[in-house]
């Protein structure tokens, strides 16, 4: 694995449920819907604050950044693109892991673009924000659209504590633009994903561009290999916290009206992923944080556009965290911003989790005890 250079870097991608061109021309659009925001959380951090312990990553599979470049609109009170805007309104995260952006990846002027679109109107003191880049650059699996597909992006906040450095990689593996793994200094890595979606399409080698096998074949490799990429950082002591658009909806409870069972390898796939990092002692024992802090509470992220508002929908975006940071006492909350003002132009919601580095720190406990 290779080291990405940590400023506007592009490298792999694939596709979610079925490739939709990007979204060049769609529009936000105004609504009457409550958004839910958090607390006040500055993403500086600073003694004079108190709140400033809380570290905050949010994820959203964007279905393309056109939008969100736009200068302004109708419903904006001020010229802040609405990228800004979505930061601002929730405080300035620490991360925000963005999937599906649909970048080619010698188009570093969208890429520019994207970066700028998180900073432009910044006032002193408000945050500012670097891009980082895995973009497709697999010529046989990833070529619709001009090369706009997939890719994943994660806007870091420059103003953080030394304390919290972070380096980013993007593995060799990955040529679908799909993964972007970050490493704090404090021993908590964050895997930002846009995981596979599986289906009956052929899948080609990258190399030769021979079908082999199918996409569904290619979402199980893809399970294994982030398996092993978060055993070794758990192996070195590090705190795992994966999140993005994972293409699984895990149980009944995950999917409205019903939980997608046709064809069965959809449920074949379900339970390789439940094993691998949910279940299994040989795997992850991960907790799904949302499910672990709300039992039994029915949200979504995926709301296809074209339909009644929740009139189809899915759990397909998580967050599975290693368990220390639940024996650690180190997760103070998440949540999933559910309503069509915050879904915007995309077809997912979406959803964060918030970490206290104080009360993590102050513990050492792993126990792999715990109910997922």
């Amino acid at each position: 694995m290779s080291p990405s250079s940590p400023h506007l870097k592009g490298a792999l991608s694939t596709t979610n449920r079925t490739i939709s061109p990007p979204a060049l021309r769609r529009k936000l659009t105004p609504s009457s819907e409550h958004v839910v925001t958090p607390t006040r959380v500055p993403c500086a951090t600073s003694d004079a604050d108190a709140s400033a312990d809380l570290f905050r990553v949010f994820s959203w599979n964007v279905n393309g950044v056109g939008p969100l470049l736009q200068k302004q609109l109708i419903f904006q009170s001020n010229s802040a693109p609405p990228l800004r805007a979505f930061l601002k309104r929730h405080h300035w995260p620490q991360f925000l892991c963005l999937q599906e952006v649909k970048i080619n990846k010698n188009d570093t002027a969208t890429q520019r673009a994207l970066e700028r679109a998180a900073n432009e109107g910044n006032t002193t003191p408000e945050p500012t924000y670097t891009a980082h880049f895995s973009l497709p650059r697999d010529k046989y699996n990833a070529t619709g659209f001009g090369g706009k597909v997939h890719g994943v992006a994660t806007l870091i906040c420059d103003d953080m504590s030394p304390a919290v450095r972070v380096t980013t990689r993007r593995p060799d593996w990955d040529l679908e633009g799909r993964v972007l793994i970050h490493e704090l200094e404090n021993q908590v890595a964050i895997i930002n994903g846009y995981w596979v979606n599986g289906t009956s399409n052929p899948y080609r080698d990258p190399v030769s561009g021979q079908v082999n096998g199918t996409r569904h074949d290619h979402k199980l490799r893809f399970h294994q290999w982030m398996l092993q990429e978060t055993l070794q950082l758990e192996a070195t002591g590090n705190h795992v916290i994966l999140i993005g658009d994972m293409n699984i909806a895990r149980s009944r409870i995950d999917g409205y009206p019903s939980l997608r069972t046709s064809p069965v390898q959809h449920v074949k796939n379900r339970a390789d992923f439940n094993a691998k990092f949910i279940t299994s002692p040989n795997g992850m024992c991960g907790i799904d944080i949302f499910r672990h802090l709300h039992a039994e509470q029915k949200s979504y992220t995926y709301y296809p556009r074209g339909r009644p508002w929740g009139e189809s929908c899915d759990r397909v975006d998580l967050i599975i965290i290693s368990r220390s940071l639940i024996m650690a006492d180190g997760v103070v909350g998440t949540d999933i911003y559910n309503s069509p003002a915050e879904r915007g132009h995309s077809d997912h919601v979406p959803l964060s989790v918030s970490l206290s580095f104080t009360r993590l720190f102050s513990s050492t406990s792993l126990d792999k005890n715990l109910d997922p």
